[in-house]
């Protein structure tokens, strides 16, 4: 069962999917709780080196025992739960696209059984003698004059579709209007399936999951020398840890109270260890160089994205302040533009964001300034 080599089991690839208290019952004969995992040496060792791994975004090579792949992964995403809110974010990511990977070698009519394990409806339309399913002509070769076909392997109903794709839809691709929907159903080709499966992955670990992991006081107690461990990765990875009353804030970066309503989300988002979108990475990065904070502070904050890579993060946010690449600064998505994406939340009476920005800050220097003077205006005479 070596991986990459030999068929693996359903639990080594999909972890999550295992009840923990049923497959404890089965493998034990009994049921334990996540403190008596946390006393087994084997699952521990694996425990660490799965999240120090996915906090790096590095390789993870899985045991080719089931029952440690099971119980380190509980045992894990406990921890991270427990030590820092952007190493669970950072984890749950990496295990979803770890599971993509997984879900596009996959037969596609498991695909259709995975998915209702996850709570998406996803319906397999093809068959032995149809891989395509559902065959869409969308034009003709001009070169052979062969007809070109658009072969939906899936649909998924549309509130489904709604709810899992929520935050995929700021990109025009997942857009209902750029989507074939048909009768109450979105329909997918097999890749673009998988990236929703990715997204049910990360609303089910970080839901069902995770509310059935139940910790007392007692059991945190025990459990607490293996989270400091974590937090040990957790700052050699950022750089700091969170403040028991929050995130650690970068410095270096413009006033955020002066942020419109659509970048202060988004802002505050990415400081809770959220995913953005390509649309939103890129409004906040260039409100951010367009108010004067510079590339390390804005490296800074995007530091909190699951999926940071510094090298690629450094690469764009140079690339939108003009350093890199075309030597063209780029400047932030006007309010129309934002509207469109679905990124503004707020009638806020400006063409956009950074008009918004500048308003709020004159209006505070002026309070200021007015404040100022009549506190050392000399005293009328009466």
């Amino acid at each position: 069962m070596r991986y990459g080599t030999e068929r693996i089991t359903v639990y080594v690839k999909y972890p999550y999917l295992a009840n923990l208290i049923d497959y404890a019952k089965d493998f034990f004969g009994v049921g334990v709780g996540i403190d008596a995992l946390a006393e087994i040496p084997s699952y521990v060792e694996r425990a660490i080196y799965r999240i120090d791994t996915y906090l790096r975004s590095r390789r993870y090579v899985p045991s080719p025992k089931e029952d440690e792949e099971v119980f380190s992964f509980y045992l894990s995403l406990t921890l991270t739960a427990l030590a820092d809110s952007w190493a669970l974010s950072k984890f749950v990511d990496y295990e979803a696209k770890r599971s993509r990977n997984f879900f596009l070698s996959e037969q596609d009519k498991l695909l259709e059984v995975l998915a209702r394990r996850l709570s998406l409806r996803l319906e397999y339309l093809g068959s032995n003698t149809n891989k395509c399913g559902y065959a869409v002509i969308v034009g003709e070769d001009v070169r052979t004059g062969k007809t070109i076909v658009e072969c939906y392997q899936f649909r998924v109903p549309i509130t489904h579709y709604l709810v899992v794709a929520e935050k995929l839809l700021t990109e025009p691709k997942w857009k209902l209007v750029n989507r074939l929907v048909k009768e109450g159903y979105v329909y997918l080709n097999k890749r673009d399936a998988t990236r929703l499966l990715e997204e049910a992955v990360k609303r089910y670990i970080l839901g069902d999951v995770v509310k059935a992991i139940s910790i007392d006081a007692e059991v945190r107690a025990k459990l607490q020398p293996l989270v400091n461990k974590v937090l040990e990765v957790v700052k050699d990875v950022r750089g700091y840890i969170r403040r028991e009353e929050g995130e650690e804030l970068p410095s270096g970066v413009v006033d955020s109270s002066f942020f419109p309503p659509c970048i202060k989300s988004i802002y505050d988002a990415i400081l809770r260890g959220e995913h953005l979108s390509h649309h939103q990475r890129f409004a906040l990065a260039t409100f951010l160089l367009n108010i004067g904070a510079d590339v390390d502070s804005v490296l800074e904050i995007f530091r909190h994205s699951p999926d940071f890579n510094e090298r690629v993060a450094r690469y764009q946010i140079e690339h939108l302040a003009g350093i890199r690449g075309s030597r063209k600064k780029y400047y932030v998505y006007s309010c129309e533009k934002m509207r469109t994406l679905g990124l503004c939340i707020s009638d806020c009476g400006t063409r956009s964001p950074l008009q918004y920005y500048r308003k709020m800050l004159r209006d505070s220097l002026s309070k200021r300034k007015s404040s100022h003077n009549r506190e050392f205006q000399s005293p009328q005479e009466h």
